[in-house]
């Protein structure tokens, strides 16, 4: 399944077979997660998928765009980034590689939000180099369904607008996929709400008033391994769905 564990004699791949691509970032996640958190999610969802598909996995890209401070809640260690056009023309050669190889359907499967239009830009560019190929992004988030998020919000009382970054479903993913890596003891005891300023636009340099000292902007309170399984389990199985339903069609021409 994984391409990095195979020898070149292994790798043969047909038109209809699929590659998974993890795509995370490095970047702080709270007091509590570790900086790898989105590789780690990625990582998860990209095997389980391929699992699923009869599919192959791909190295994973574990170096992101950086994610605006405010999202971060403040400037804090930890931020490993590289430039949206170095990302896309990473994305992009690795993409490109793959379809030389013969992978006409790939899946990049991402969990930072700050990569996504370089993604698309990548794709676009890919798709036009080798019109054969299809290429589906797939955010964890976008797949989780909106009944099953507002259903989390009743059962446990957070509401969605205090769950986002480093939040209760993210942080409960982690502690499902990866515990040993978590530090539950080191989210406040409020479960993060500061409630810092919170802006939807951008500015520069961050407003004092929008950063926290945890960085934890939203809240980390009723995060769980029993819910991240939950989540874990309904995010795989609509993953799954969704690109089933999607490279159903015959490829183009």
């Amino acid at each position: 399944m994984l391409i990095s564990d195979m020898t070149w004699t292994d790798l043969h791949p047909g038109p209809e077979d699929h590659v998974v691509v993890p795509v995370g970032a490095l970047e702080p996640h709270g007091p509590h997660l570790p900086l790898g958190s989105d590789t780690v999610i990625s990582d998860h969802f990209a095997r389980r998928l391929a699992t699923s598909i009869g599919g192959h996995v791909a190295p994973t890209i574990g170096y992101g765009v950086a994610t605006p401070t405010q999202r971060l809640g403040g400037t804090f260690p930890g931020i490993i980034s590289i430039t949206g056009t170095t990302f896309t023309i990473l994305v992009n050669d690795i993409l490109a590689s793959l379809a030389r190889h013969g992978y006409r359907r790939l899946v990049l499967v991402n969990s930072a939000i700050d990569n996504i239009s370089f993604l698309c830009e990548a794709a676009r560019e890919l798709t036009e180099r080798f019109p054969s190929a299809q290429v589906m992004i797939v955010n964890w988030w976008d797949v989780v369904g909106e009944g099953f998020r507002d259903a989390l919000a009743r059962e446990t009382g957070t509401a969605r607008t205090d769950d986002h970054h480093a939040g209760m479903v993210e942080s409960s993913l982690v502690m499902h996929i990866s515990p040993h890596t978590v530090r539950p003891e080191h989210v406040p005891s409020d479960g993060g709400l500061e409630q810092p300023r919170r802006i939807s636009y951008h500015l520069y340099p961050q407003p004092a008033d929008t950063a926290t000292s945890s960085g934890i902007v939203y809240t980390a309170a009723h995060a769980s391994a029993e819910l991240g399984e939950r989540v874990a389990d309904q995010v795989a199985r609509q993953l799954t769905d969704a690109v089933r339903r999607e490279f159903a069609a015959p490829l183009p021409s």
